[in-house]
């Protein structure tokens, strides 16, 4: 054999051997357990249901809230087991009577609402305001937890009560 049929022979081999050898260093990966995805519907669903049981007991809050004498209409939100409540109160409540309206309404939603561990309350025009406009949006189908900034900043203005 020649010399140039030699080499040409041992390159071939070579890369031959390159291709066997470097298939088979490689771990054949098998696909892994599929996680299955959620369903949209499935999501929107649990948020739909989330929200009616929020607001049903909100409106549980709301009508023991408004049997308080002093109070002319209040708005519940529930996250959680927190309910954050505002008062609109009568006009013929004197400023110093706010305190003990509140206090009032603590307690009746403490016996009504076993559940819930932790209750804001405020008679605030603007506070009332903003838990409006949340009650609102979840009226319209948005989730409680979209909110969760805005409940967040309203629990740092106020400290929760309890009785």
């Amino acid at each position: 054999m020649s010399t140039k049929r030699l080499t040409t022979l041992l390159l071939a081999l070579c890369v031959t051997a390159l291709f066997i050898f470097s298939g088979c260093s490689q771990v054949a990966r098998k696909p892994g357990p599929t996680q299955p995805v959620p369903n949209q519907n499935q999501t929107d669903n649990n948020t739909e249901r989330a929200n009616k049981e929020a607001r049903t007991e909100a409106r549980n809050i709301a009508r023991e809230a408004d049997l308080v004498d002093g109070v002319k209409s209040s708005t519940v939100v529930v996250a959680g087991n927190t309910a954050y409540i505002g008062l609109d109160i009568k006009s013929d409540i004197e400023r110093e009577q706010t305190r003990s309206v509140e206090e009032a309404v603590i307690k009746r939603v403490r016996g009504a609402e076993a559940d819930i561990d932790t209750v804001f309350v405020s008679s605030d025009p603007d506070t009332v305001t903003r838990l409006k406009n949340i009650d609102k949006g979840i009226a319209e189908g948005m989730p409680v937890s979209s909110f969760a900034n805005e409940l967040g900043e309203i629990a740092r203005r106020l400290s929760p009560r309890t009785m």
